[in-house]
């Protein structure tokens, strides 16, 4: 008797959704919408992957986006639902429920706590003799047996994406919007300074994370822009504006590949027991309240508004790792908790490199926050903002309040520069034992400031 051969057209798939809310320039729903019976699609909240917690921005954002895809897919009559923490996450069940043979999902990048759920899936997939197929549309690398191969990435039809085709909050048309103004921004210079900083970068760093935009299609639009306004624009290509498309095209270019090398560094972390002052200073550092008022300004933007720039992320990496000595473990667990653009490979990163595990060659990066915030804020306009105690202090006090006898501001929980000192003499009495382990795959230039679009 013949074993009985199914078509792959009689099969129905299920698409499986993570950090890909977009019905543009997705590898695995293009797969899926191709030879198959039918699909539906499935999206898994990133809790429910043991992610940490949105912050209310990133969770209206997925949520518009799941209600853009739902609409879409409703009008087709595909079935598409949502499963969070509460809910039973099991794809196989899934497949059940839907009378689906087959999963599709794109590659993505996670931590050990997410992948721990993938393998379970995945198991229970492979034990209802369903097929995964991984596809991997963002050219993201991956190493060892089983990595997912890079494929050709997907880039919708042009006739999809259109000028006049999407509505105005749609991330291509901000993209685009943004493209347009890019030559005009002093992109290169003041995309680290405060103040600066919102106007002149596209502020799209969280519709890459949460799969809104794709990385190729920033890529794309880039290029295309760029040629665009070096014909209009003949002989400026060395000019500041010439060169800002570059600059933004090098942190599009850099992303796919930072999200699974340096994903896994919190696998190397374990939370460990800390004392009551501990814990006091992490929470001091959280709220923006340590004494010293340029990375307490930056902590405090960050809680109101889920973003920082980079310069700004590496000064309250820097600090709290160096200076207040707080556990790398619980510095990237709260910027993990806190940053709307939230992506494992780029947040842990931060933290490695502030904490010497990355570019060991180079050492910790141990920044001094007074020398940063007369840098970055020369006027003390950005300090201000964000403490309003300073208010009552004279012009030149605002970095360093405790040199003024009426300062407003407690002592500062250390003082910077014996910090500093100390930080240094343990770096290099453990330097040698670090330099013992493999040292990470990174590229070779300042991937700490340069390594997503911002």
């Amino acid at each position: 008797m013949h074993a009985t051969t199914v078509r792959q057209s009689d099969c129905r798939v299920l698409l499986w959704l993570a950090e890909d809310l977009r019905l543009e320039d997705n590898l695995a729903l293009r797969r899926a919408m191709t030879g198959y019976g039918g699909f539906t699609v499935l999206r898994i909240a990133p809790e429910a992957r043991g992610r940490p917690r949105r912050t209310p921005h990133r969770r209206t954002l997925e949520e518009a986006a799941e209600a853009r895809l739902e609409a879409h897919f409703s009008a087709k009559g595909i079935p598409f639902e949502v499963r969070g923490p509460g809910d039973d996450t099991s794809v196989a069940a899934a497949c059940r429920r839907h009378g689906c043979s087959v999963v599709i999902r794109n590659a993505a990048d996670g931590m050990a706590a997410e992948l721990a759920h993938h393998r379970r899936w995945a198991d229970e997939l492979a034990a209802a003799y369903i097929p995964l197929l991984t596809v991997n549309g963002e050219m993201i690398r991956r190493k060892g047996a089983g990595g997912a191969r890079p494929d050709v990435p997907f880039l919708s039809d042009a006739v999809e994406v259109a000028p006049g085709a999407l509505p105005d909050d749609h991330p291509i048309a901000l993209l685009r919007a943004f493209l347009r103004v890019l030559p005009e921004r002093d992109y290169l210079a003041s995309m680290w300074m405060p103040g600066r900083d919102r106007l002149s970068t596209s502020l799209l760093s969280t519709h890459f994370a949460a799969g809104t935009l794709s990385s190729d299609r920033a890529r794309v639009e880039t290029e295309a822009a760029e040629r665009a306004w070096h014909r209009a624009n003949p002989g400026q290509a060395r000019t500041v504006a010439g060169k800002s498309f570059g600059a933004f095209k090098v942190r599009v270019r850099c992303r796919p590949g930072f999200l699974t090398t340096f994903s896994r560094y919190e696998d190397d972390l374990r939370p460990l027991p800390i004392t009551p002052e501990m814990r006091r200073r992490v929470k001091a550092w959280r709220d923006g309240c340590t004494g010293i008022p340029m990375p307490d300004a930056a902590m405090r933007e960050l809680k109101a508004t889920g973003w920082i720039n980079f310069r700004l992320r590496q000064l309250a990496a820097s600090y709290a790792v160096q200076l207040l000595g707080l556990p790398p473990f619980e510095v990237g667990t709260a910027l993990a908790e806190m940053f709307d653009d939230y992506e494992p490979g780029i947040t842990w990163l931060q933290v490695a490199i502030n904490d010497g595990r990355v570019n060991q060659d180079r050492g910790p990066r141990i920044l001094n926050p007074v020398k940063q915030g007369r840098d970055l804020d020369p006027d003390e306009s950005y300090v201000r903002a964000w403490l309003p105690e300073l208010a009552s202090l004279p012009a030149g006090f605002a970095h360093e309040p405790w040199l003024h006898p009426a300062s407003p501001l407690p002592p500062p929980l250390v003082d910077h520069l014996a910090a500093a000192r100390a930080a240094r003499a343990a770096w290099g009495a453990k330097s040698p034992a670090l330099g013992a382990r493999p040292v990470h795959d990174t590229p070779s230039f300042d991937f700490g400031e340069r390594n997503a679009p911002r």
